[in-house]
């Protein structure tokens, strides 16, 4: 679904008003990976992939994954669209920065981070901006770095109450091959889609080359 550039900023703002009047409600409902059944090994598979230590959380909420990538080693930079959700990781956990950010426009350097792990988070953006926000993932990462995404399979977006906050939020339901597709047009190669252990969400891994490339030596499919 296209939107105005004005109802786009409109969708972000209400996004925003959402989490950070919800902060506390949301993470008393997903503050702890036991909520969220094969979380973990998605975590661990992310970590095991990354070429160093450098991780930013995209969308890090709770602080709930910042704080186990943390203990497994990783120096972590948060990153939310909410203050309120913020304040609350930098309490929880010993995250080495935490940054207000839109997903489209991301306040940080090229080629910083050497994993970008962005769960459940680009979903609240139409669809039609998700190659905007892979570019964006694609642009922070350095070479050889490594993003997982987690997505919800189906079709159709707009407003939608969930199961974690009253309030509607925005989600864009998503086929894994078309995103596939997204991440090698914006310069991704290796994608490889698994599936979760919660209904209908999958993730979607992929690594930046390590060095320019005309072509995406892209190899898709589903593990």
């Amino acid at each position: 679904m296209h939107l105005s550039d004005a109802n786009l900023r409109a969708l972000v703002a209400r996004t925003r008003r959402t989490y950070d009047e919800s902060a506390a409600a949301y993470v008393r409902t997903t503050g702890t990976l036991d909520l969220f059944p094969g979380l973990d090994h998605e975590l661990d598979r992310f970590f095991d992939a990354l070429p160093g230590g450098s991780v930013l959380d995209l969308g890090c909420g709770s602080g709930r994954d910042a704080e186990y990538l943390i203990g497994r080693g990783a120096t972590v930079v948060a990153g939310d669209l909410s203050e309120e959700l913020l304040r609350h990781t930098r309490c929880r956990c010993g995250v080495a920065g935490a940054v207000l950010c839109d997903l489209l426009a991301l306040p940080l350097a090229a080629g910083v981070f050497d994993g970008v792990w962005a769960c459940a988070s680009v979903l609240h953006l139409p669809s039609d901006t998700h190659p905007h926000a892979f570019s964006e993932i694609h642009r922070v990462l350095a070479p050889g770095g490594v993003t997982a995404i987690s997505l919800k399979e189906g079709d159709g977006e707009g407003w939608t109450r969930g199961v974690h906050l009253p309030s509607p939020r925005w989600f864009s339901l998503r086929r894994p091959e078309a995103v596939v597709d997204e991440l090698a047009a914006v310069g991704f190669v290796s994608a490889r889609v698994w599936p979760s252990g919660r209904g209908s969400w999958f993730v979607v891994e992929a690594r930046k080359n390590q060095r320019p490339s005309h072509s995406s030596g892209l190899v898709p499919g589903r593990t």
